[in-house]
């Protein structure tokens, strides 16, 4: 398996700790994983196709009431060990890419008002993921002891917990800079545009 497909790492890795259909997977994805990785909806079918043929997982039909029939995936031993491989491997880079720091960048060519706009709808966002990621917070702490996992998924709570409130602190601070900015600079004509 190519080491750059992180999506089958994902998929592996969500399979180990239970049986999964792949639209439960995507749920997860989105429930859990998307706070710090995105997948597409269009990368799991191919990726769970690829795994089923190199072995890494198995697909069985599972019982439905309704509706098209609905795969349930495995993870085998043999993924079992490529998930454990790609785990002991370095991280080659942690990639930082913010749209809106691209525009911020470059956007004294529009008003004040719009920039603080969007900073505020950037701070919003962010206060809702933080009221989120402290639900789940709330609740591993509550069943930490029953699985090791849990501690896992713990940590990568905290650490979205943290950088949830540093997006907050850092739109708060640039805010204020750019009202203070006004305030010095009334004259501008940058500020009116």
């Amino acid at each position: 398996m190519a080491k750059s497909n992180t999506t089958a790492y994902i998929i592996l890795g969500l399979l180990d700790h239970e049986e999964l259909s792949g639209y439960d997977i995507k749920k997860r994805i989105d429930s859990m994983i998307r706070y710090f990785w995105e997948v597409g909806y269009g990368q799991i079918y191919p990726t769970l196709k690829t795994l089923e043929s190199e072995g890494l997982i198995t697909k069985k039909s599972a019982e439905s009431s309704k509706g098209p029939e609905k795969y349930l995936y495995s993870i085998t031993g043999a993924g079992r060990v490529v998930l454990k491989e790609w785990l002991e491997i370095p991280e080659t880079k942690e990639y930082t890419r913010y749209e809106i720091l691209l525009k911020l960048f470059f956007s004294s060519r529009i008003s004040a008002e719009e920039n603080i706009s969007r900073i505020n709808a950037f701070r919003e966002q962010h206060q809702r993921n933080l009221e989120m990621i402290t639900l789940f917070e709330k609740n591993l702490e509550n069943v930490m002891a029953e699985n090791t996992d849990h501690l896992y998924y713990y940590l990568t709570v905290l650490f979205g917990e943290q950088v949830y409130k540093a997006y907050i602190r850092w739109a708060e601070q640039a805010v204020n800079l750019i009202e203070e900015f006004k305030i010095k600079q009334p004259d501008n004509p940058e500020n009116s545009l």
